[in-house]
């Protein structure tokens, strides 16, 4: 076994690695599932596969969950507690709250959020003085996220930098490969989150406003009332973390991928048109999260050949299966072109992103911004630094100038 492959059997997201995706492809051409011991679960690269799994009801998240909360004990809490969370729901309690949360959804002013975020997008990227360099993440993408979740919440500005800080050890505590660290580092975040968002709760309680938040408290007509600690852990996770962590990486690889394809920056720059376009084609090329929330197979099923057993736990490696040939031709270039474009970056089944549309429009807002403002982009390798966590992609430091 060569090194790649041995780093992907101990963690297959290859966190931090330039290109991971000469590995997915050779692992793909021997199998489109396999085992790694180092998560100990199946790893499904396929998209045919991958989708499958994303629509099979046979996969269930919380007995995911249980396994983690006996590997634990006391430091397992943060898992007990996500079992409240939507994403790690099954069956009809979790089609029933979706339901609840797209309904909240439906009273959000998108164009209005658009215009706030084409307005703090602006602000922040006019502060560039000529062609001197900028770290694109310090500047916008850290903090946009956030402020978008804000603005939705009601949230005063002035608390976000500490929430925001907490972001990553919650994120952690969601991940393929646990530890006792990101365990334990999960539960000590919540409870930041709760000193935050506990006294906005229950300021809402009761109020009559029909702001986000207080839509997702209670919907009379259906019966549904949360529990301070469940709309906690949608809050924290649906809006803060899903948000604040993958879209400010979606920002990131969105301007990289234009700086490193100029003719099609300018393209873009020309007709706008094709905003849409290039924000589908990074989210296949390039997808902030790599990989699903695990399920746990609840009866003994096959999978390109592989036989998973009851209690086996498995993902799909959405970068992966972005990438599929059988798929996509030359899965490895950047086209913008591409119709249509299949990506399983929002996970299209059970547990579908909630949030994909407010991640679409912040892309195309910052897209759009950054063609209005830098004639060219160019982007500086060898001071830019990826992320390293888990199952996450892009950023940490994306420097760029004109």
């Amino acid at each position: 076994m060569n090194q790649s492959f041995q780093q992907f059997d101990l963690d297959p997201c290859l966190p931090g690695h330039p290109d991971p995706y000469g590995t997915y492809a050779a692992l793909l051409q021997q199998s489109a599932a396999h085992w790694c011991e180092g998560p100990q679960m199946w790893i499904v690269l396929g998209h045919a596969e991958s989708l499958e799994l994303m629509r099979d009801p046979r996969f269930s998240r919380q007995d995911h969950l249980d396994k983690l909360i006996a590997r634990f004990g006391r430091n397992g809490h943060i898992y007990e507690r996500q079992k409240l969370d939507i994403p790690y729901m099954d069956g009809k309690q979790h089609a029933r709250m979706r339901q609840h949360v797209i309904k909240a959804y439906h009273g959000i002013d998108l164009l209005a959020l658009a215009e706030f975020t084409r307005r703090f997008a602006v602000d922040r990227l006019s502060r560039i003085k000529g062609d001197e360099p900028f770290d694109l993440v310090a500047l916008l993408a850290n903090d946009l996220p956030g402020m978008v979740a804000s603005e939705l919440m009601g949230v005063p500005p002035s608390q976000q930098l500490e929430v925001a800080n907490k972001v990553s050890a919650f994120v952690r505590a969601r991940g393929l490969t646990q530890t006792e660290q990101t365990a334990s580092g999960g539960g000590d975040a919540l409870e930041i989150y709760g000193h935050y968002f506990l006294p906005l709760i229950q300021a809402r309680r009761g109020g009559g406003q029909q702001d986000l938040l207080s839509r997702l408290i209670d919907d009379p007509t259906e019966g549904i009332s949360l529990s301070d600690e469940q709309l906690l852990l949608i809050i924290s996770s649906n809006f803060y973390s899903a948000s604040v962590y993958t879209v400010r990486l979606l920002i990131g690889t969105i301007a990289w991928a234009m700086a490193s394809h100029p003719d099609t920056y300018q393209r873009v720059r020309s007709d706008r048109k094709l905003v849409a376009a290039a924000i589908e084609e990074v989210l296949r090329w390039d997808p902030p999260a790599q990989a699903l929330n695990a399920s746990t197979a609840t009866a003994d099923l096959v999978i390109a050949g592989q036989t998973i057993k009851a209690g086996d736990s498995v993902t799909a490696l959405v970068g992966a299966a972005n990438r599929d040939p059988r798929v996509f031709d030359q899965p490895d270039q950047f086209l913008i072109d591409r119709s249509p474009n299949p990506h399983l970056s929002f996970a299209p089944g059970v547990h579908q992103c909630l949030g994909l549309h407010l991640a679409r429009m912040q892309g195309a807002v910052v897209l759009s911004v950054l063609c209005d403002q830098f004639e060219s982009l160019h982007w500086e390798p060898s001071e830019s630094r990826r992320l390293i966590a888990d199952r996450f992609r892009g950023f940490e430091h994306l420097i760029l100038h004109r």
